[in-house]
């Protein structure tokens, strides 16, 4: 009775009992990129759900681009309506006022975050004191005037900012003197911010040795569980996390798992075998997208300098 109850509880979490057994996978994904020579990384939804955003390099991470594909699989083409001076990742698309903020990095070094519009066009600068030349990972508030990033200016690890928009000022969320942050991602109410992070205990920051952690709107940290974790994603109603892991693997290949906010033990979604990473939620909460190796590379083998797609992984259902 104990083992059954225990198996009830892993198939309630995923609302059926998809999952791996004795090595052959019973995930259901399928690849919507498979360029070769290409490293396709850091994808996200349109607000619509019908085409997903991402950044590709063709020079194994030296410079990259903005691509657009659809969600359905089709022919990538470039996002951009005019060149970039700088290369662009870690692009997040905002469902209030359709812009995208991007990390831009300089050839020279630094980075600084970027806007562009739906269409391609009208790419910028964004100006706020504050901010060092280490930003990551924009993320956008509800309210589409405001954005969630990591600061790694300054000291070990990051700091989680918010940046207003309209007055370009920076203010910091969290402490280094607490816990060492890495990438933000800002609920869809605003009312909480899951980050990559890890406990100041003096230590070298090692974004290897992240977990999932929450902040909610009154400034409370908690970590979502002890395991290692990075890159967290939210379901369109918050209720759910998304996120990057190595833990019960011996060769240390990224899953992606989800997980309650709420807490819980996460189950996985993709194989180890596809070293996935930086998973985006699908707006209809069915799918999620991440980035794979791609078929035939041998993982263990390979890290982000090799080939990679995207990957849609369907949710089980109800």
């Amino acid at each position: 009775m104990g083992c059954m109850m225990r198996v009830v509880a892993l198939c309630s979490l995923l609302w059926s009992c998809t999952t791996a057994v004795g090595g052959s996978s019973l995930f259901q994904y399928r690849f919507i990129t498979q360029e070769a020579g290409a490293i396709d990384l850091w994808p996200c939804f349109s607000p619509d759900g019908k085409t997903v955003l991402f950044s590709r390099s063709m020079d194994k991470g030296s410079t990259w681009e903005l691509f657009v594909v659809p969600a359905a699989g089709g022919v990538p083409r470039r996002f951009t309506a005019v060149p970039l001076s700088v290369s662009a990742t870690r692009a997040n698309w905002s469902a209030t006022n359709g812009s995208i903020a991007f990390t831009g990095a300089r050839a020279g070094g630094g980075n600084s975050i970027w806007l562009i519009r739906s269409d391609g066009s009208e790419p910028h600068e964004i100006q706020a004191s504050g901010l060092s030349d280490g930003v990551f990972y924009p993320s956008w508030y509800p309210d589409g005037k405001r954005l969630a990033l990591v600061d790694f200016g300054g000291g070990e690890g990051g700091v989680v900012m918010q940046v207003d928009l309209a007055r370009g000022t920076a203010t910091p969320l969290t402490n280094r003197r607490q816990v060492l942050a890495g990438m933000p991602r800002v609920s869809p109410d605003g009312r909480w911010i899951a980050f990559a992070g890890q406990e100041n205990r003096g230590q070298t920051y090692d974004q290897l040795k992240n977990s999932i952690w929450l902040r909610d709107d009154k400034g409370k940290l908690r970590a979502l569980d002890a395991k290692q974790g990075r890159a967290p994603a939210w379901s369109r109603d918050g209720k759910w996390l998304a996120f990057e892991s190595d833990r019960d693997s011996p060769d240390h290949l990224y899953a992606i798992f989800i997980a309650r906010r709420t807490g819980g033990t996460p189950a996985p979604i993709t194989p180890q075998a596809l070293n996935a990473n930086h998973p985006a939620w699908s707006p209809d909460g069915k799918h999620v997208v991440a980035s794979g190796l791609l078929p035939g590379t041998q993982a263990a083998a390979c890290g982000l300098e090799c080939p990679r797609g995207l990957v849609i992984a369907e949710l089980p259902k109800p």
